[in-house]
């Protein structure tokens, strides 16, 4: 089977109320390889305490709704977590970014396009990934390479988890992504760069199933 039959195939799998332009994208192209799992197996201890969290909420259309998000039953993760809204495949804006991460970055990313600051050479395909998590749904973990605006390069980990966003809006992902084991230093720059590397991948089966690439 070639990558794009595996892409058309796996595009079946999705949510039934998926729009047009993320069916073409996920017919486009298949999602990153990666491992199987049910749970967390990447990251801090923090990301096995937010999956349960996430678990925890209720899910009576099978994943929770932003709605029953709660920053302040959440709050010992929120300087290191951020929200997204799925708005397109070319459009991936945060909605809510930590302190913590607002420090590393720079700047408060708050409304800016995630996919403005990743690798070009993953960015079509990080849209991808974010949509599988979202519309499959499942859950997603990332060990990736980060330039912060400082100069600054870490291997980071994050966990990505699906939230169904308010009637007729689209769906949101919670993230939680850990400060960074520093792995160099490459000069100030702009803006940050990630995922220009990309060192490990997990999908986490949350009742839906994982992408047919993971092993």
């Amino acid at each position: 089977m070639t990558r794009e039959q595996a892409a058309t195939g796996l595009a079946d799998d999705i949510r039934e109320d998926a729009p047009d332009d993320v069916r073409r994208l996920m017919a486009e192209r298949a999602p990153s390889p990666g491992e199987r799992a049910t749970a967390p197996v990447l990251g801090t201890r923090a990301h096995t305490d937010l999956f349960q969290y996430w678990l925890s909420l209720p899910r009576e259309n099978g994943i929770p709704e932003a709605s029953d998000f709660n920053p302040m039953a959440a709050r010992q993760w929120l300087p290191e977590m951020a929200m997204f809204s799925l708005a397109s495949p070319e459009e991936i804006p945060h909605r809510l970014v930590g302190t913590g991460l607002a420090e590393r970055l720079g700047f408060d990313a708050t409304g800016t396009n995630l996919l403005d600051f990743v690798d070009p050479s993953y960015r079509r395909q990080c849209s991808r990934d974010m949509h599988e998590a979202g519309y499959r749904p499942c859950g997603w973990q990332v060990r990736y390479l980060t330039q912060y605006p400082s100069g600054r390069m870490a291997h980071v980990q994050s966990i990505y988890l699906p939230l169904r966003g308010p009637a007729g809006q689209r769906p949101r992902i919670l993230s939680l992504h850990d400060k960074g084991e520093p792995v160099g230093y490459r000069g100030p720059s702009k803006k940050p760069s990630f995922a220009s590397e990309i060192a490990r991948m997990v999908w986490i089966d949350v009742g839906f199933g994982v992408p047919e690439a993971a092993r």
